[in-house]
């Protein structure tokens, strides 16, 4: 089983003394064989726990238990020892679970080839996977030809091809369409049911949470709901007194306690017993986390009181985000359109639609929110209006310019006029100083740079400190705030951004959509964003749903609305809102 007590990391820069808390006291408990997701939105803790489980990480506090062994306890060789023999890893990108040279059916035999497995026994597990994962008729294609849908089939398959204990992946579905997502879904219940691997998935993706018998929910490092089937029992420990639960009481009086009781119970150095009073049961329990007369309140519990403790939210928890609402000023014209826009993707001669048909108007000033899985357009929308795509058909016009009708230098010549882009990937010039980089666009426009601009710019972003190093000393949440500066600092009229809270923790989330809401009001901007976490949605925003390609949903965010949309995102239960 896979067991976290008061999970604690903390991310430290020495030099700003700048402290990033990405777990705050976590508890997971994930029982052997179980299929779990683990849910929340960016910069929730998920990656970070995923590198803590994997023993590629190792964490700043707490306990980490899989299978019985204490990771957190090892050093670097043992936890890489550990994890090459009983973990398969899973990365959302699938360039780095594959080599993109070498066929289906030859990256699948490469983990067995490094296990030693012999000939015949590793081709028939070969055989036995690319027919379990639907992989037979691409077995021969080389992996860089595989649709995104195959290749994360493929990642899958070759986790579990050196038969692990623990399947661990990081966004398996986060580039997919809904039909491989729900398709990869499939797999992964059926390889669990099949050959009974652990497997957590760390996902955004809500849809997991219907898919699964058991879904976590986590946010700011913290879990904060668990869900479970509603026919699953809580009592399946009871049903697993075997031999593995016995042991031998030596003369001396010494027991020697099973492995998966000590990692159940949290056991370090000190166990506490006592008899029950009808003298038919001994117990045991954890002195640190459990008192004797806890022990037997517990006793006269149903069952269905042992469930994972988790830290539930409530809307006295989130009265921030009603604190402020941003208003459209109402005679404002349009400034976007977007009429009958089709985009698609050609793959091996076969077109692939991602927009469908989309009809937008974005009036000038406005502050619109893009929300959806991953897969359905969402990024490619923001792509065309910035010119950095040509739809299939149909038109953009951005103030006028159309951009979907222009050659390249013009489309070029008017973003660099009037669009800042904040990927999700940050896009810093790496051989030079952050604060050079704030100096660049100006350069390029002929334009004077206004350094007090840039560095009161910084400071509202949190990344001032950081304006004399270089990007490939930022960290990933640096980063992410540095191209944010760098967007904002150019004070264009049109600003799109891609996750632009991605690697931050909520409360400087917070903070960021402040400083955005900000430059729209003050600048008379429009802000066009695309993001998972529907907590950054704000009374008065613009919020815009696409599902596979479509625009499903087109509607002013009020005070009532935000609290529906909050309530079911978060989990917020009734009884805890006290409004």
């Amino acid at each position: 089983m896979i067991r976290c007590l008061d999970l604690i990391k903390i991310y430290h820069d020495k030099v700003t003394d700048y402290k990033v808390s990405a777990l705050r006291g976590l508890d997971l408990d994930v029982a052997d064989g179980e299929l779990v997701s683990i849910i929340g939105p960016s910069g929730a803790g998920k990656t970070t726990l995923i590198n803590m489980l994997s023993g590629t990480d190792v964490p700043t506090g707490g306990l980490i238990l899989i299978g019985g062994v204490q990771i957190d306890r090892m050093n670097e060789k043992e936890r890489r020892d550990f994890r090459y023999k009983n973990i398969g890893l899973v990365n959302q990108f699938t360039s780095r679970n594959l080599f993109s040279n070498l066929t289906a059916r030859d990256n699948l035999l490469m983990p067995m080839k490094m296990k030693h497995t012999p000939r015949e026994i590793a081709k028939k597990e070969m055989e036995e996977l690319l027919t379990l994962f639907n992989l037979q008729h691409v077995k021969n294609n080389k992996a860089a030809k595989l649709s995104g849908g195959e290749s994360m089939r493929l990642s899958v398959a070759i986790a579990l091809a050196r038969q692990p204990e623990f399947v661990l992946a990081d966004e398996p579905t986060g580039q997919l369409d809904s039909a491989n997502t729900y398709e990869i879904i499939e797999n992964l219940k059926e390889v669990n049911e099949e050959l009974g691997t652990t497997m957590v998935i760390v996902t955004h993706d809500v849809r997991y949470r219907n898919s699964f018998k058991k879904s976590f929910l986590i946010r700011d490092g913290r879990l904060v709901g668990v869900g479970y089937e509603s026919d699953k029992s809580q009592l399946d420990f009871l049903k697993d007194a075997s031999v593995l639960n016995t042991v031998y009481i030596d003369p001396s009086n010494f027991i020697q306690i099973p492995d998966k009781i000590k990692s159940s119970a949290a056991l370090r150095d000190v166990a506490e017993f006592d008899v029950h009073p009808s003298k038919k049961i001994a117990m045991l329990w954890n002195p640190d986390l459990v008192s004797k007369e806890e022990v037997y309140d517990i006793l006269q519990q149903p069952p269905d009181q042992f469930k994972e403790s988790v830290d539930e939210i409530s809307f006295e928890d989130l009265d921030y985000l009603f604190e402020r609402e941003f208003k459209l000023d109402p005679k404002a014209k349009p400034f976007v359109k977007v009429k009958g826009v089709h985009r698609g993707y050609r793959i091996f001669g076969k077109n692939y639609p991602v927009i469908k048909g989309v009809d937008l108007e974005v009036k000038k000033g406005d502050f619109v929110f893009i929300s959806g899985p991953s897969g359905v357009g969402k990024t490619t929308l923001l792509n065309l209006i910035a010119g950095l795509l040509k739809p299939d058909e149909g038109q953009l016009t951005v103030d006028g310019f159309k951009i979907s009708h222009s050659d390249d230098t013009a489309r070029s010549d008017f973003r660099l006029a009037n669009i800042a882009y904040i990927t999700q990937y940050h896009s810093l010039f790496e051989p030079i100083e952050l604060r050079d980089n704030l100096l660049i666009p100006y350069l390029f426009q002929g334009k004077e740079y206004d350094p007090d601009l840039g560095e009161s710019v910084a400071k509202q972003c949190h990344i001032v400190h950081k304006l004399d190093s270089y990007p490939d000393e930022l960290s990933a949440g640096e980063k992410q705030r540095a191209t944010l500066t760098l967007a904002l600092s150019r004070q264009t009229q049109l600003l799109l951004a891609d996750e632009p809270t991605a690697n931050m923790d909520s409360d400087l989330a917070r903070t960021l959509m402040d400083v955005l809401i900000d430059a729209v009001e003050q600048n008379n901007a429009t802000f066009i964003m695309c993001s998972h976490d529907l907590s950054l949605l704000r009374p008065g925003f613009r919020h815009i749903r696409i599902s596979d390609g479509k625009i499903t949903e087109d509607s002013r965010v009020t005070m009532d609305s935000l609290r529906v949309i909050l309530k079911e995102y978060l989990q917020i239960q009734e009884e805890n809102n006290n409004k």
